[in-house]
C-alpha cells in the first residue's frame, strides 16, 4: 500500500489537534487509529465518486467546466460531501452557494467501529472533540489530494485552467483552498 500521509500530517495531529481535544479518552481512540488506511478508505471514495459524476447532471446546474471542486464535511451526518463551482476565481466561486453537495465519503463505519456511535449522533456523543476530528480530516484530505488528481477518474472531469479544490468543516464555513491543478 502506497503511503499517503506526510510526517506534517502526524506533527499536526499530535501538535495542532490531540492539544485541543476536552476528553483525552478521544485522544487515545484516535492514537489507534491506522490513518494510512483511512487516507486510503477516502482516497478510494473519492475516485469512485468522481469516476461517478454525471456530467450532463453537471451542465443542468450551468457547469461546463469545473473551476472548482468543494469538499465539505456535512457536520449534521459526518459524511463528506463534494460540490462543484463553475468559477475558478476561488474567492467568487461560492458566491452562488452550493449547488448538488452529493455525499462523497461514508464515515458511518468510522463513528461505528472507533466511537461506537453513527454518524447523525456523532457530534452529540462526542461533544466539542468532534469539531478537532473534521479538522483531522482536512489534514488527511490536504494529503491525499495528489493522488486524488493521478487518478484517470479526475482527468476525465471537464475543467478549468487552472481548477481548485477546497475544504471546510461545516456548510457555512469560509472555504480554505487546499490545492490548485494548473
Amino acid at each position: 500500500m502506497k503511503k499517503l500521509l506526510s510526517q506534517k500530517f502526524y506533527e499536526n495531529l499530535e501538535n495542532e489537534v490531540f492539544p485541543r481535544f476536552e476528553n483525552k479518552s478521544n485522544i487515545s481512540i484516535l492514537r489507534k487509529i491506522d490513518w494510512e488506511i483511512e487516507a486510503h478508505r477516502c482516497l478510494m471514495d473519492l475516485t469512485a465518486f468522481l469516476g461517478n459524476v454525471d456530467i450532463d447532471r453537471l451542465k443542468n446546474n450551468g457547469i461546463d467546466t469545473i473551476g472548482v471542486i468543494d469538499i465539505c464535511w456535512n457536520e449534521y451526518g459526518s459524511d463528506i460531501e463534494v460540490d462543484f463551482m463553475p468559477d475558478n476565481d476561488f474567492d467568487a466561486a461560492y458566491d452562488e452557494g452550493c449547488i448538488m453537495n452529493d455525499s462523497a465519503i461514508n464515515n458511518e463505519d468510522f463513528f461505528a467501529s472507533h466511537f461506537n456511535t453513527n454518524g447523525e449522533k456523532a457530534w452529540g456523543d462526542i461533544g466539542n472533540d468532534y469539531t478537532e476530528i473534521i479538522l483531522i480530516f482536512d489534514y488527511l484530505l490536504s494529503d491525499i489530494v495528489p493522488a486524488i488528481i493521478e487518478q484517470k477518474e479526475f482527468a476525465v472531469l471537464p475543467k478549468k485552467v487552472p481548477c481548485h479544490i477546497g475544504f471546510a468543516g461545516f456548510h457555512d464555513e469560509q472555504r480554505t483552498n487546499i490545492f490548485t491543478v494548473a
